[in-house]
């Protein structure tokens, strides 16, 4: 079993986004995000390799959770990739399968993380080794219930021994991207927890951000300002 924080998967990575493609070194993928209605229980991604030489990639699947405030990912065989595995000479692409085999019905909103491991290549030069460093693509996939219920997400700040810690409960159905993340006392004081993606709130889970120093003036109040989705998000947190 095989349970890490988000972030872990991010160590060692080149990761850049750009549209709805995700390009790093030879490999490409397309879209970054699987969203599937039931009764659909397949989608489609594509992968391309752009480079001058051939690619492989490894394909898995994880199913995604959040406990004690952060990310869990455990393999599944509830979803599969298909194929696993992929070769790609120059220049060209492959139509890859996402489809959830599980005959349990869905409810709700399940979460699952699609990993895209580009396969280093070792040359052997007269000066040594030349290692190619290994690309990872974590892509969000979700499987959803028809007329499931909006995010719905509360707020909680908390500062202790040098530290503090911002909080997100999402009681909806739909889990909450977040972006943009900061916040802001009722003194004026501000703090960025992140400039760019923040990461999700699963549906009915909760996720935390901790931080070092604190809050000049929380006491009087905290207000949280993201992105979340498309929208932008201003919300009172609970000071505790």
């Amino acid at each position: 079993m095989i349970r890490t924080h988000f972030k872990l998967f991010l160590a060692g990575v080149l990761f850049a986004l750009a549209g709805n493609s995700a390009f790093a070194a030879e490999l490409q993928v397309r879209p970054v995000l699987v969203d599937v209605t039931v009764p659909g229980a397949s989608s489609t991604l594509t992968l391309k390799n752009i480079g001058k030489e051939g690619v492989n990639a490894q394909i898995r699947v994880f199913r995604w959770s959040q406990k004690n405030g952060k990310d869990q990912l455990v393999p599944t065989r509830d979803v599969v990739a298909s194929p696993p595995f992929v070769k790609m000479k120059p220049g060209g692409t492959y139509n890859l399968r996402i489809i959830r085999i599980s005959k349990r019905p869905v409810k709700g909103e399940e979460s699952y993380r699609l990993i895209v491991d580009q396969i280093p290549d070792v040359k052997v030069k007269k000066r040594g080794v030349a290692v190619k460093f290994n690309i990872r693509y974590s892509i969000p996939v979700f499987f959803a219930s028809p007329g499931i219920s909006a995010p719905n997400v509360s707020w909680k700040y908390a500062a202790k021994g040098g530290r503090f810690t911002l909080s997100a409960h999402n009681s909806g159905g739909r889990r909450l991207r977040v972006s943009n993340l900061k916040i802001k006392s009722g003194s004026g004081s501000t703090r960025t927890i992140s400039r760019g993606l923040a990461g999700y709130v699963l549906a009915g889970s909760s996720i935390k951000w901790k931080k070092p120093g604190s809050l000049k003036g929380a006491r009087k109040g905290v207000t949280v300002f993201a992105k979340g989705n498309n929208d932008k998000i201003r919300s009172k947190a609970k000071v505790r």
